[in-house]
């Protein structure tokens, strides 16, 4: 076994294609977005109010506001192939490191990416039915739920990364540089949750570091036995 994360790693360059094509399918730009955002996808995850999401989609009737509802339906629906990607990777990357430590706490980041990848998918939902629901209004409700869903996605990131944080600390030196990158990311995370910001965008970025870092470890490390904690 010279390379025990190879497969997760392919997976991984899935994850990265996927990835770009989604940021091309998406809108780049939005009329208004909440303070401190810059990307009007993270903005639409991090929507609370009406008042916010009609300001992001613009006018009413207007051919900006089509559009822009037309993109996000559709990212929001190829979504769905992007998020069982990372989740297989996280699942696949968290198992072979219960394996080949044998410590069980991996399995734990294991299960906390399937219920990042549930998350993600009732986070979706929640999308389609506002931009559906956009030119009459009335989605408290999946206000509510989208609150969710999405921390139940991106905080459930956090917490693989801070459960894979030792692993990697005991590797050489990309594994501490992934570790502290893992430990910026759930910094981080606990920032945008507490206040909402330019923190969720930098998070974000984060997030796609540690993705980034994991599927080139997964791709070039080579198995020797060393001490885990």
């Amino acid at each position: 076994m010279r390379k025990p994360f190879f497969k997760s790693g392919i997976i991984g360059i899935l994850v990265i294609i996927t990835s770009l094509m989604l940021l091309k399918i998406f809108p780049s730009q939005a009329p208004r977005l909440p303070d401190g955002f810059f990307t009007p996808i993270l903005a639409f995850e991090f929507v609370r109010t009406q008042e916010e999401v009609q300001a992001l989609f613009g006018a009413p009737g207007s051919d900006f506001r089509a559009s822009m509802i037309t993109a996000m339906d559709l990212g929001n629906r190829l979504d769905y192939v992007y998020m069982v990607l990372y989740a297989a990777f996280l699942f696949g990357f968290s198992m072979t490191c219960a394996r080949i430590t044998r410590h069980r706490q991996y399995y734990i980041a294991a299960l906390l990416a399937i219920l990042v990848l549930i998350g993600d998918a009732l986070e979706n939902v929640q999308l389609l039915s506002i931009t559906q629901k956009l030119v009459n209004g009335g989605f408290d409700r999946e206000l509510q739920l989208l609150v969710a869903f999405t921390w139940l996605k991106w905080g459930g990131l956090a917490l693989i990364f801070l459960i894979l944080v030792p692993y990697f600390f005991s590797g050489g030196l990309m594994g501490k540089m992934i570790a502290l990158v893992g430990l910026a990311a759930v910094v981080l995370a606990v920032l945008a949750f507490f206040r909402r910001s330019a923190f969720n965008e930098l998070y974000a970025i984060s997030v796609a570091v540690m993705f980034l870092l994991m599927i080139i470890y997964s791709l070039t490390y080579r198995h020797r036995n060393r001490i885990v904690l």
